[in-house]
């Protein structure tokens, strides 16, 4: 019991910390008069916020009876498509098409890794 109260101290611990970290970079920034190496770290924080968050959802979703099982990959790819929405945006080359091209595209991949991992695991 007290294993289970100590990892979820040290996940609220790694959230508040990331929050924390969200609001002073956010917040103190002015994004059209910083150097690019704060819009990297910038956007690195926000989708590791994403991820966070995600798996989160999907850990939570369990108490309502939807038990996902490879909670991590399926939050990884989530969280890579969204970051290649929000960098498209934040270019101002973001349309409909993109969205439609990049679904299917993380779609296969998702189930490409599932195929990869079964290879190994044959050899």
């Amino acid at each position: 019991m007290k294993s289970t109260v100590r990892k979820h101290a040290r996940k609220l611990a790694g959230l508040t910390g990331l929050l924390v970290a969200d609001g002073v970079v956010f917040g103190s920034t002015n994004s059209r008069n910083v150097s690019s190496f704060v819009l990297v770290i910038g956007f690195v924080l926000l989708m590791t916020t994403f991820y966070y968050l995600l798996y989160s959802l999907l850990a939570f979703a369990r108490l309502y009876g939807l038990s996902i099982r490879r909670k991590r990959r399926l939050a990884g790819s989530l969280t890579g498509l969204a970051g290649c929405l929000v960098a498209l945006q934040s270019v101002g080359e973001l349309n409909s098409r993109d969205v439609l091209v990049l679904l299917p595209l993380v779609a296969i991949g998702y189930i490409y890794s599932f195929y990869e991992r079964a290879n190994r695991r044959a050899e």
